[in-house]
């Protein structure tokens, strides 16, 4: 049997202490010593593990804490005093006695509730399933609560009786039910105090079933509803065939009879037209024979202006001899005078008789050139005025011949396009 030296026993906890004093200042953590300061961890709770001692260093001066990533740890300290360290390594130097330590699970996490079985309103049975997300937001309530996680079933299960129970089956298997239920169960649940240690941050409605027996009055309903509208589009359909058919038929004698009407228009606007063509030939045939009665008229007055100004030519011509012979029996008169002058009073009375015959001899020629002169400008105005009147007569019928061509053509046209029409 080997009997150590206590001084040598002594060095060894000594260095053993020392090492494991530096090893926490330098962060450097053996193996040994995590296992002792983190164990495997079990949420007995479902969220929190049982209190377990911290095992101390440093001949009880020292201890570590660690809380892995998505974890809290709660202390609990000589004395009641309780801290919550978040996930890491802590030190912590200790008074005398035992610390405990407990880990809250601190990552989001989503619950489903249900089936959860109801009432509604009017009596008939809902089913609702739920999915609630929620987070731990104060560690030291939910380490000290027996279990968490089935107060938050119990809450919600009972929010949702209270809403099923509130609302009338077709309002819960409405589109709008699914949100409104998940709204008031978040709501409830938010406003809980025994869900004080929670953050809910959703609540969603995973699926809903209303009474069976309602279900099938609904689809029975719904079947003979189908029913009912095919054989009302059905009916519907074949009223409109009906009313198509009725329809073409109007259609086709609305056409005949505009066509009817359209040919007996046509027939009337034609023999309108022949009418008026006739109407308007003989009017022509007036207006030429009114024309050529005129033209008549004018040709005998000029007939008879020629008699006139022939006869007003043979009465100037015979005045004109007439002043012809009167000149000459002056002449003879003269003669004659001039001889008695030389016989019985001599050269003074043949010179007055002379000078009375010249002035009465140029007085006459004077007379008979005013008589030639207003003779001739009489029959050039009359020649003027005939030849005016027979170019305004020409030139009239030449109208009327325009005319009349210019009316036959536009009737025919006026026909033909009827016709074509």
């Amino acid at each position: 049997m080997t009997i150590n030296n206590p001084r040598t026993v002594a060095g060894e906890i000594v260095n053993e202490v020392v090492e494991d004093g530096l090893a926490m200042v330098s962060g450097e953590v053996r193996a040994e010593t995590m296992a002792q300061a983190l164990p495997p961890l079990r949420f007995t709770t479902g969220l929190a593990t049982a209190p377990q001692q911290l095992p101390s260093r440093m001949l009880g001066l020292v201890t570590q804490v660690v809380a892995p990533p998505g974890t809290w740890a709660v202390v609990y300290l000589p004395g009641g005093e309780q801290r919550t360290y978040t996930a890491g390594s802590h030190l912590l130097w200790l008074l005398p006695g035992v610390v405990m330590v407990q880990w809250v699970d601190a990552r989001r996490r989503q619950m489903h509730v249900g089936p959860i079985e109801g009432w509604s309103a009017d009596k008939w049975r809902v089913r609702l399933w739920l999915a609630i997300e929620l987070a731990v937001s104060d560690p030291l309530q939910i380490a000290s609560h027996r279990e968490p996680l089935a107060t938050v079933r119990a809450a919600a299960q009972a929010a949702a009786l209270i809403f099923i129970e509130q609302h009338s089956h077709t309002e819960l298997t409405s589109d709008q039910g699914i949100d409104g239920v998940a709204t008031f169960v978040g709501e409830r649940l938010r406003a809980d105090p025994a869900l004080s240690g929670f953050d809910i941050i959703s609540v969603q409605t995973l699926e809903r079933q209303g009474d069976e027996r309602r279900t099938e009055a609904a689809m029975t309903a719904t079947i003979a509803a189908a029913q009912i509208d095919e054989e009302r589009r059905i009916a519907e359909a074949q009223h409109r065939a009906r009313l198509h058919e009725l329809e073409v038929k109007l259609i086709e004698a609305e056409r005949e009879h505009r066509l009817r009407m359209q040919l007996g228009l046509a027939e009337a606007r034609e023999r309108l037209l022949l009418q008026e063509a006739e109407v308007q030939r003989a009017t022509l045939a007036a207006q030429l024979e009114l024309i050529n009665a005129q033209i008549r008229a004018q040709i005998a007055e000029i007939a008879h202006d020629e008699q006139i100004w022939q006869s007003e030519q043979a009465r100037f011509q015979q005045e004109w001899e007439r002043l012809q012979q009167q000149q000459f029996e002056m002449h003879r008169t003269e003669q004659a005078l001039r001889l008695m002058a030389a016989q019985q009073e001599g050269e003074r009375l043949a010179g007055e008789v002379t000078l009375g015959v010249e002035e009465r001899r140029g007085e006459q020629l004077l007379a008979l050139v005013e008589l030639q002169q207003r003779l001739e400008d009489q029959r050039l105005l009359r020649a003027q005025a005939a030849a005016e009147r027979r170019e305004h007569h020409e030139r009239i019928l030449h109208e009327l011949r325009l005319r009349h061509e210019q009316l036959l053509a536009d009737q025919l046209a006026r026909l033909d396009a009827n016709w074509r029409g």
